[in-house]
C-alpha cells in the first residue's frame, strides 16, 4: 500500500524559547514554564502551563502589535485549518501559549540532540477535520543515518493509518542540535 501525503515545513520566524522548565509534580503531572524571546534575545513574554490544563498563564508581555500579528501569520501558515482571533483576549493568550510551547519543545530537542548520537523524533497525531482530545506528544529515538522521509514514511504514517479518526501528524525531527518541524497530512492511499 502506498500512502500519499503532504509534508509542510513548520516555520517559527526568529522567535526562540528560553529558560524552559519542565517539572513533574508529585502527582505525576507536568508543569511547564518558559520565556519567549525575539531574534535579539529580548524578552517578549513568559508562559506557565499548569498541570493537566489546556490553559496558559501569560506574564511580562511586551509584544508589539506587529509581533503579535506575525505570530498569528506564522501559526496560520503552520496550521491553515485554524483561524486565530486577535480581538479575543483568552484566544490570544492560548495562541501565544501554543506558539511558545512549540518553541519550548524545539528548544528541548535541539539541546538534547546535541548530546545524543542518534535522531530524536517528537510527534503528536491530530486531525485536519476536527479537534482531537486525549493525544499526547510521543518521543522516539532512532539510530544515526535514518532520513526524515524514512522516519515519516516507514514509522509515522503506518502508526497514523492505525488511528482511523486521525489524518495528520505534527513532527519535530532533531539531530545534532538541528530541529526540523513538519505537518504531515495523509491525502489518500493506493
Amino acid at each position: 500500500m502506498k500512502i500519499k501525503y503532504l509534508k509542510r515545513p513548520q516555520r517559527y520566524g526568529d522567535y526562540q524559547a528560553s529558560r524552559v522548565i519542565w517539572i513533574t509534580t508529585l502527582n505525576d503531572e507536568l508543569l511547564v514554564k518558559f520565556s519567549i524571546l525575539d531574534k535579539d534575545g529580548n524578552l517578549l513574554y513568559k508562559i506557565t502551563e499548569p498541570p493537566e490544563s489546556e490553559d496558559f498563564a501569560l506574564s511580562d508581555c511586551v509584544l508589539s502589535t506587529e509581533q503579535l500579528e506575525e505570530i498569528k501569520l506564522l501559526l496560520g501558515e503552520n496550521d491553515p485549518d485554524f483561524e486565530w482571533n486577535l480581538s479575543d483576549e483568552e484566544e490570544v493568550v492560548f495562541m501565544l501559549g501554543f506558539f511558545g510551547e512549540s518553541l519550548a519543545r524545539r528548544h528541548w530537542l535541539a539541546r538534547d540532540s546535541k548530546k545524543d548520537t542518534g535522531v530524536i523524533v517528537d510527534y503528536i497525531f491530530d486531525s485536519s477535520e476536527k479537534t482531537s482530545k486525549g493525544e499526547f506528544f510521543q518521543i522516539d529515538y532512532f539510530e544515526k543515518g535514518i532520513t526524515e522521509d524514512e522516519v515519516i514514511e516507514n514509522f509515522l504514517l503506518p502508526k497514523l493509518i492505525e488511528r482511523e479518526e486521525l489524518d495528520t501528524v505534527m513532527v519535530n525531527i532533531a539531530e545534532a542540535g538541528v530541529v526540523n518541524s513538519y505537518r504531515v497530512t495523509i491525502q489518500g492511499t493506493e
